[in-house]
């Protein structure tokens, strides 16, 4: 049994031991049991529909007309009940009947479909108007009609609106006083009796539709406003969708397609040409020391310089190709090509139409780029290694002078795994104190007298033997690694100094090679005061040799540095004069004591009348400025007789000494 099984119903089945008895007791049961969990009010209220919210008038009749049946019902069945103990039966009966109806009628309505109410409605309000007839025929006095006639009313209001209920209301009113006259009822009190009840409920279900039709008229102001909100939302979310998503694929410079688009869009060719079987280029574009032009002239410009590249390599690249930036100076190029040729004369343009001159306001700009090129599926079917081999052939184009392309091959891995496993011994070099110093003279050439020493670094490798600073200093330059060796190779000097002015020895000045990575650091003159001060070394002993062009790149604050240097007694030297782009009026606001000519001016002086010229231009300048000009590689008697013969006396070369070893330099002195 169930537990919502009543008392006496329990009480009922263990009476009857009659097994027919058990059977419909346990089915009347289950009845009582299904219909208490399943008629709940607001399911009862809605005859047992889902309303979807569009429906929201429909679902409110049916709760209004099922509520109001509800209570009708309810009291025609108590009525009923009270004129059956009063002996009236003839109203009981009718109240009985009513009772029926309703309850018919609302079993009618949850299985008829929620939109087929109207034709119930016709139907029933048709019995209910047989039954106001059949009430005045069985009581002459008229008991229920008042509510058959509300019945009536309030069906008109579920069917149509409160015009039919009106109209109704009159036509009952009519056949009331009728009827009462046929009948002979003259009592006016009576008549209004019955009308009364009529015109009140009319006007409580007139008040109803009015409140009923407001809260429509709101609701669907307050949807349509909510809908149009929505709507809004919607568009604001989409265009918020929008620049997210541009934000993640491109970038907000230049416009162009950033990394991230780059990578899908890589990956979207190779998926699509491994069907097709069509070649590409992927071409890595470094702009070449643009680090320089944001330095010195600030990101406002280098951020101009970005957007005037991107313009001009949109124009001359094909609509097929896709370009990008992927980081702060380097741009991609996806490009398809029928054959080689295709691919070298777009690497061609590329570095012509971005060495085209940029015209600022203030000055003129002169850019360079250094391009990578991997080929698709030549050296591989996978974005990241077509990535990383056109990057490794951009950094190769820049070893061999910038501004140039160069196309991958196998061999630019090899060098790179060796570049890396260097990187990693120049480390292990330090901790194991691997590199010596060696020391060249420089000497006048009118008395052949020591006039300065330059200090030479050599890796004394433990497996490939004695190596030059051309192996090692550039790797260093780049990793970093520069600035502990800088301050290893100082202080290994300094020592030496003093040990050679401990035994005697009337040595120079030696000369020291800095990069000028140093002048970025905000305590580098403190650390070479503590070095001076640890080793017992005094400045006037010492020189630092700054290159040419690094110096120009950040003029204000070396000139800053360098004078607190010079006023400890260091001298300073310009080293690598003439490569650079030295401007007459910062040289001469720089506080340095000697210019050394790069030895590429040197190499072919006699034969080349360029260098030749330049060479003489530089030492004029330095003669008339009061600097000490020295002669770097100088290995013939020849190029010492045309450096004599323009008046630089000071030279430093294979002709007198190459790099000597502390033992050999104190032979000589």
């Amino acid at each position: 049994m169930c537990d919502y099984t009543p008392t006496w119903l329990n009480a009922l089945i263990f009476n009857f031991n009659n097994k027919v008895t058990k059977v419909i007791v346990s089915f009347v049961t289950e009845c009582l049991t299904l219909g208490r969990r399943s008629m709940k009010l607001n399911n009862f209220l809605r005859c047992g529909y889902t309303f979807t919210p569009e429906e929201y008038e429909l679902e409110t009749k049916y709760v209004i007309t099922t509520t109001a049946l509800l209570i009708i019902g309810f009291l025609l069945a108590i009525s009923s009940f009270f004129y059956y103990i009063s002996g009236d039966i003839t109203n009981a009966t009718i109240n009985a009947l009513g009772t029926v109806f309703i309850i018919v009628s609302a079993y009618l309505t949850r299985i008829v479909g929620k939109h087929n109410y109207q034709e119930l409605v016709y139907i029933m309000s048709m019995i209910f108007t047989l039954l106001i007839l059949y009430s005045y025929y069985a009581t002459p006095d008229m008991q229920p009609v008042s509510t058959w006639i509300i019945i009536q009313i309030l069906a008109s209001f579920l069917i149509l609106d409160i015009r039919l209920g009106i109209l109704i209301t009159i036509a009952y009113s009519f056949f009331i006083l009728t009827m009462n006259d046929i009948l002979g009822y003259h009592s006016i009190q009576y008549v209004l009796l019955k009308i009364t009840p009529v015109i009140v409920g009319l006007l409580i279900i007139y008040m109803i539709e009015k409140k009923f039709r407001t809260t429509i008229v709101l609701l669907e102001e307050s949807n349509k406003l909510l809908e149009d909100r929505v709507v809004e939302r919607t568009k604001e979310i989409e265009l918020e969708k929008v620049r997210l998503d541009y934000q993640a694929n491109y970038d907000f410079l230049t416009e162009l397609p950033n990394r991230n688009k780059f990578n899908h869009e890589i990956k979207r060719w190779i998926e699509k040409y491994t069907f097709d079987v069509q070649e590409f280029a992927v071409f890595f574009i470094d702009l070449d020391r643009f680090k320089r032009v944001n330095d010195s002239l600030g990101h406002n410009v280098g951020d101009i310089v970005l957007q005037t590249i991107a313009k001009r390599v949109n124009k001359i690249i094909p609509t097929t190709a896709f370009f990008s930036r992927i980081s702060g100076d380097e741009f991609t190029l996806l490009y398809r090509y029928n054959d080689l040729d295709e691919v070298h004369m777009m690497a061609e343009e590329l570095i012509n139409i971005i060495k085209e001159p940029i015209f600022l306001d203030i000055q003129t700009l002169y850019i360079s780029a250094s391009i990578g090129i991997s080929y698709y599926p030549k050296h591989s079917v996978y974005h990241a290694d077509l990535i990383k081999y056109a990057d490794i052939s951009m950094f190769e184009a820049k070893k061999h002078g910038r501004g140039i392309y160069t196309c991958y091959s196998n061999e630019m891995t090899n060098i790179l795994e060796e570049v890396v496993l260097m990187e990693t011994e120049l480390h292990t070099a330090l901790e194991k104190e691997e590199f010596i110093l060696f020391y060249q003279p420089q000497i006048d050439s009118r008395t052949g007298d020591t006039i300065g020493i330059e200090a030479l670094v050599r890796w004394d490798h433990p497996i490939y033997g004695m190596s030059s600073p051309d192996t090692f200093i550039p790797l260093a330059e780049d990793t970093g690694i520069i600035l502990i060796l800088d301050y290893y190779i100082l202080k290994l000097g300094m020592n030496q100094i003093v040990k050679w002015k401990d035994k005697g020895f009337d040595i120079p000045r030696i000369s020291f090679n800095f990069s000028t990575k140093h002048l970025q650091e905000k305590d580098f003159v403190l650390k070479i005061k503590s070095f001076l001060e640890e080793t017992y070394c005094k400045a006037e002993w010492i020189e630092l040799e700054i290159t040419e062009s690094h110096v120009m790149s950040n003029i204000e604050n070396a000139i800053e540095i360098l004078e607190e240097l010079k006023s400890l007694g260091i001298t300073i030297a310009i080293d690598d004069f003439g490569v650079g782009y030295s401007s007459l009026s910062y040289l001469k606001r720089l506080p340095a004591d000697k210019l050394k000519i790069d030895k590429s001016f040197i190499f072919n002086l006699k034969e080349n009348d360029i260098d030749k010229t330049i060479c003489r231009a530089i030492i004029n300048i330095g003669n008339s400025m009061g600097l000490t000009v020295i002669a770097e590689g100088v290995e013939t008697e020849d190029q010492q007789l045309f450096l004599a013969q323009m008046q630089c006396y000071h030279i430093q070369g294979h002709l007198y000494h190459e790099a000597l070893s502390v033992t050999q330099l104190e032979q000589i002195l």
